[in-house]
């Protein structure tokens, strides 16, 4: 059986290639309800110079690919940072059944911060602090060295 910690590792590798290309440090997988990884994807803002590449985003695109299917029901969500309002509304929208998430974003979250998308008590279960220490270290680090 996989320790579900090991889906956040996952996450969190993906956001160290982010990092390693300059990236705002998010990652992203995305686990199917027999609990096998079908995507995983980090930040590419920059590299792809569009502001719509978020991990989130970018993973959901991927997985959708893998499975064929319009929708992502049964399927969970790990990131390594609170999403946004935009990239909270993609997770609505493709039906994931759980998000697991690293750090908060008390700027730019849209999950326990900002707008709570979510806060209509929608068909989604949400779990935070994964990992979260680790996911705010890399994000400080990142955002000192742009200072």
């Amino acid at each position: 059986m996989v320790d579900p910690m090991d889906y956040m590792q996952l996450a969190i590798a993906e956001a160290i290639k982010a990092k390693n290309k300059k990236e705002v440090p998010v990652g992203a997988v995305i686990v199917n309800s027999e609990g096998q990884v079908i995507a995983k994807a980090h930040n590419l803002v920059e590299t792809k110079n569009n502001p719509l590449c978020h991990a989130e985003k970018l993973v959901i695109e991927k997985a959708l690919k893998v499975t064929s299917k319009k929708f992502l029901i049964g399927c969970d969500i790990w990131v390594t940072l609170e999403p946004c309002a935009m990239c909270a509304s993609i997770i609505k929208q493709a039906r994931i059944s759980r998000l697991y998430y690293g750090a908060e974003d008390k700027k730019g979250g849209a999950i326990d911060n900002g707008p709570k998308i979510f806060s209509n008590n929608d068909n989604i279960e949400i779990y935070s602090g994964f990992s979260a220490d680790k996911s705010e270290i890399m994000l400080k680090k990142f955002f000192k060295t742009l200072r």
